[in-house]
């Protein structure tokens, strides 16, 4: 059998949930002298979480390999082995980047399997930055292997890598490409459910998280192979993403198979113990707490793993009361996590960082930590971060500012009665009155109102919410031209921009305000616009 119809068809059995077939057929050929098979066959050992093995026939093959494509999948494979196998040497990553480089067919689809098993080794090894970069190194892999099964997990890989990175949007925009290239209700459906429910998790989306149960339940009670174990863990991932500790406990449980996770690579097993071992702490189970931090100090001196290790230990310092202890531990992983671009791992822990400052009582430093934080996973839609914050500066009776256009949503109890207030007409000194509070918290609510409706003044406000009630039931009616600039007034507009949109000059408009002012017995530009949006 010639070694692309050999991967084809081994890529059909990793789909199909029978790589041993698979295995079995690549050793076949590789007892044929075909160095390639070798490593056709570690990439089946690696989806059984036979990692040593994985590791050994990729190394023979590696060693055999007599032309560029035999030894670009060898290399690959040897890389991902790595991720899983704790004793594996050293992988030569550079050598695999160059050869990736110098390939003149990047698009074929063994060049493109290629490239997928080097992106996937990479997030596997927790190298989220190498991960993008050498997915993006050439046409997308799932393209060039349309209509094979496999092209579905080469997709997923795309989404999981901006998962990870904490870019929840491109995720997001992921997701219809995934799931348009899966037959429904097929073995890989789970998988791509899970892909969805981990995005949603960190969304900040608890509703999403709901249906894991359900999509959990169309796994094998005893997963088979890496397919069966990933949907589980990004389950599980995303229960933690909004801290559904217990369950995503479960699922990694379920993952891992054995108390060791043995099957589960490096950096899935750190992170589900560190999942362990915060189930323990909030049960004040000292001797779990025990038994996962030993679990976890056999990986504690891997690259991949260290930076986890040392956010499970911070969390035991913080349980204990030493910040001290936290501080250092999160200040290397989070330096650590942001090299590789680990997003979701940096993103907690400078929430835990935060905890320990304002366990050093310096609020100042853990609120601005915070808000700064959240402001960058907003943008790229990383709405689970935001919750965590809100969650940890509340412990100290501060807040974070509402995110910008939520609306209604986006305010407290008491921020909602400010604006109600204000879009009554009500200044500033009165609602101070009326509410038992300080004008200057009054204008801190103001401010926080605006700023979740996404607007500057409270005539942005009103035209933001586009009713305010009766009150100017009966007012006189206004000339065309009156009536233009009303609602031009109304929705926000200063007198510069009215003067260019109706092309007259900005004395004309001040004139036409000034008239209406006085025809609706009104005493300011936003009492206008409030006769105006109750008339409108």
């Amino acid at each position: 059998m010639d070694r692309d119809r050999l991967l084809a068809d081994v890529l059909r059995h990793l789909a199909d949930g029978t790589a041993e077939a698979g295995r079995e057929a690549a050793l076949a050929a590789a007892h044929d002298g075909d160095a390639a098979a070798y490593g056709i066959a570690a990439l089946a050992d690696f989806w059984l979480g036979d990692f040593a093995d994985a590791t050994r026939h990729a190394t023979t093959g590696l060693a055999a390999a007599d032309d560029d494509r035999a030894r670009g999948l060898c290399l690959a494979v040897t890389v991902l082995a790595a991720g899983g196998d704790l004793a594996a040497p050293a992988a030569d990553d550079a050598a695999l980047r160059d050869l990736l480089a110098a390939v003149d067919d990047a698009a074929s689809r063994w060049w493109s399997a290629v490239r997928y098993v080097a992106a996937e080794a990479a997030l596997v090894g927790a190298r989220i930055r190498d991960a993008a970069e050498l997915d993006a190194a050439g046409p997308p892999a799932g393209a060039a292997w349309a209509g094979h099964p496999f092209a579905t997990l080469m997709w997923v890989c795309q989404a999981r890598i901006a998962a990870f990175s904490g870019r929840i949007e491109r995720a997001d925009a992921l997701l219809g490409t995934v799931r348009a290239s899966v037959v429904p209700d097929s073995r890989l459906a789970p998988v791509v459910e899970a892909v969805a429910v981990l995005v949603r998790g960190n969304a900040g989306d608890a509703d999403g998280i709901r249906i894991a149960a359900e999509i959990a339940a169309h796994v094998p009670a005893r997963p088979r192979d890496f397919i069966d174990r990933g949907a589980l863990l990004l389950l599980s991932y995303g229960a933690i993403a909004v801290y559904d500790v217990a369950a995503a406990a479960a699922l990694a449980f379920r993952a891992g198979a054995d108390e060791a996770l043995s099957r589960c690579t490096l950096i899935d097993r750190a992170i589900c113990f560190e999942m362990l071992l915060h189930a323990a702490l909030l049960e004040e189970d000292r001797g779990a707490v025990e038994a996962w931090l030993a679990a976890l100090a056999d990986l504690a001196e891997h690259r991949v793993s260290a930076p986890t290790v040392q956010r499970a230990r911070a969390r035991v310092a913080l349980a204990a009361g030493d910040a001290g202890t936290a501080v250092a531990l999160l200040t290397d992983s989070i330096a650590a996590c942001v090299a590789d671009e680990r997003g979701v791992e940096a993103a907690e822990g400078q929430i835990l960082l935060a905890r320990a400052r304002i366990l050093e009582r310096d609020l100042g430093a853990a609120s601005r930590s915070l808000r700064a934080l959240v402001a960058d996973s907003d943008r790229t839609g990383f709405g689970a971060v935001r919750l965590a914050a809100g969650v940890t500066l509340a412990a100290s009776g501060r807040r974070l500012p509402p995110v910008a256009g939520a609306g209604w949503d986006g305010l407290s109890t008491r921020e909602a009665e400010v604006a109600r207030a204000v879009l009554a007409g009500q200044e500033v000194e009165e609602i101070a009155a009326a509410l038992f509070l300080s004008p200057r918290t009054v204008r801190t609510h103001l401010s926080r109102v605006l700023c979740a409706f996404g607007v500057a003044t409270r005539v942005g406000l009103l035209a933001a919410v586009s009713t305010v009630g009766s009150s100017g039931a009966g007012a006189p009616v206004l000339s065309p031209r009156q009536a233009e600039v009303a609602a031009l007034v109304a929705s926000g507009r200063t007198n510069q921009q009215i003067a260019g949109e109706l092309g007259i000059s900005v004395k004309g408009v001040e004139k036409h305000v000034g008239d209406v002012l006085l025809r609706w017995n009104a005493g300011s530009r936003f009492e206008l616009a409030r006769i105006w949006w109750s008339v409108a």
